[in-house]
């Protein structure tokens, strides 16, 4: 099990960076875990006895009101914590967690992940910035929802994602933008009636960056 679980930690470089300086007494307590899409899941309000560290998939943090609506507050990548702010402040979740592709978890019992930042220096400062950086994009996620339409998100969204050169989908844009399913119907129809973007089977494809940016600019 023990090789599973180096094996694992050295198939990410971020993962891998973030173990560097990890006590082996640490390492020797930590479990991988496999989740198929929608599996992994956490809520907010629960208690839990484990922390975990992703290293592939991708998975959403959200909060859920009593009446249904769904507010996305991000979207982790490899190499995020899961469930440290309340492994160190000793709480319930304040949102909830789930993997939206399947995904590769390393688990750590909160009582050795409080033991970890006590004994490794180095780590502790890295989590540190990685926390201020989550705040950071939790500050600009809100921002965005609270002062900007649906729209302008959509827009917005679109082309930060152009830049990346990955797949833009459908589906990904639902988590990225704070509207309704069939609002986002709406707005998808409308930039592909102006020819500005191409919807085919989920997937999204950019025909026109300037006509993106004249919408943009009209809209603010």
């Amino acid at each position: 099990m023990i090789n599973d679980v180096y094996t694992t930690i050295k198939s990410n470089i971020k993962v891998s960076n973030l173990f560097k300086t990890c006590p082996l007494e640490i390492i020797d307590e930590i479990e991988v875990k496999n989740f198929r899409t929608g599996e992994f899941k956490l809520l907010q309000g629960s208690k839990y006895e484990d922390t975990y560290v992703l290293v592939s998939g991708k998975v959403k943090v959200y909060l859920i009101s009593e009446g249904g609506k769904e507010v996305v507050l991000d979207i982790y990548g490899s190499g995020m914590l899961i469930g440290e702010q309340e492994a160190i402040i000793k709480t319930a979740y304040s949102a909830s967690i789930l993997n939206i592709t399947p995904v590769v978890m390393l688990k750590i019992n909160n009582h050795n992940f409080r033991k970890w930042l006590s004994l490794d220096h180095v780590f502790a400062n890295n989590f540190i910035y990685n926390l201020s950086e989550q705040l950071y994009h939790l500050t600009k996620r809100t921002e965005r929802y609270s002062l900007h339409s649906a729209l302008e998100q959509t827009v917005t969204y679109l082309m930060n994602e152009l830049q990346t050169g990955d797949q833009i989908t459908r589906k990904q844009l639902e988590y990225e933008v704070d509207t309704s399913y069939r609002n986002i119907n709406r707005i998808l129809q409308i930039l592909n009636n102006v020819n500005a973007i191409q919807v085919k089977r989920g997937n999204i494809t950019i025909l026109d960056q300037a006509k993106l940016y004249d919408i943009l600019r009209k809209e603010e």
